[in-house]
């Protein structure tokens, strides 16, 4: 299973104002960098290649650089898997900005 990153949110109080910090939406970019980032992992290995021993290399695009790596696997994963990686992660973000908003409110 993956883990969450564990991120601490601050209840601050300055000059008679209350406020979160990082910020419920900032804590959502930041779980959805570290999903982007997991899946990463696996999709930028680049691909066993036998042109990589070739004396002069072929200079490649963008597209090359994909077709090059894991990439593709994307494409290959369930939609229901990526949507429920996506849903934990908001399950987490509405737990937090219900905790904040105790705080706030």
């Amino acid at each position: 299973p993956v883990r969450a990153p564990k991120i601490s949110v601050e209840i601050l109080l300055r000059n008679q104002e209350i406020s979160a910090s990082p910020a419920v939406p900032t804590t959502r970019s930041i779980f959805l960098n570290e999903l982007h980032d997991y899946m990463g992992i696996v999709c930028t290995l680049p691909c066993v290649n036998c042109e990589r021993f070739e004396v002069f290399e072929r200079a490649s695009g963008a597209e090359g650089k994909r077709a090059s790596t894991f990439y593709h696997l994307v494409d290959s994963l369930s939609p229901k898997a990526l949507s429920n990686a996506y849903f934990t992660v908001e399950c987490h973000i509405q737990n937090l900005a219900t905790f904040v908003n105790q705080w706030l409110a």
